[in-house]
């Protein structure tokens, strides 16, 4: 009986500790996968929001945290520059434009809240300076 109550507890506590403390952002492995996607879902509705005609894509990752709430924030700070890619065009993977007047690089925080427990996904913080 002691061990049926105290295995499950005390792998929920393990849990937790892992992904740090519920409201408490901690540094996240930027090439773990759940980082990419979130990163990757952040900077298509970047994208998406924007009203320049070329995509932008994150040049340099600043710093990727995670925050466990109800659900899982992601909180990056990167540097996002302009393609040479036109938005509506093919899919494919654009890179920063070489010249750096017209590849217009910017800091940008960028926040997902993600739920997969009820699929949800969105964008809760889209800022550049």
């Amino acid at each position: 009986m002691f061990l049926k109550v105290v295995a499950p507890l005390l792998a929920v506590f393990m849990t937790v500790t892992s992904l740090g403390l519920t409201g408490g952002p901690i540094d996240a492995d930027v090439n773990s996968d759940d980082v990419q996607n979130a990163l990757n879902f952040a900077v298509t509705q970047h994208n998406k929001a924007s009203n320049d005609l070329y995509l932008s894509q994150v040049s340099k990752v600043i710093k990727a945290q995670k925050q466990v709430v109800s659900g899982v924030n992601y909180i990056f700070t990167v540097e996002m520059a302009r393609t040479s890619c036109k938005k509506g065009g093919i899919e494919k993977v654009c890179d920063v434009h070489p010249d750096p007047n017209v590849a217009n690089p910017r800091v940008c925080n960028l926040k997902v809240w993600n739920q997969p427990w009820t699929s949800t996904i969105r964008i809760v913080e889209n800022t550049c300076l």
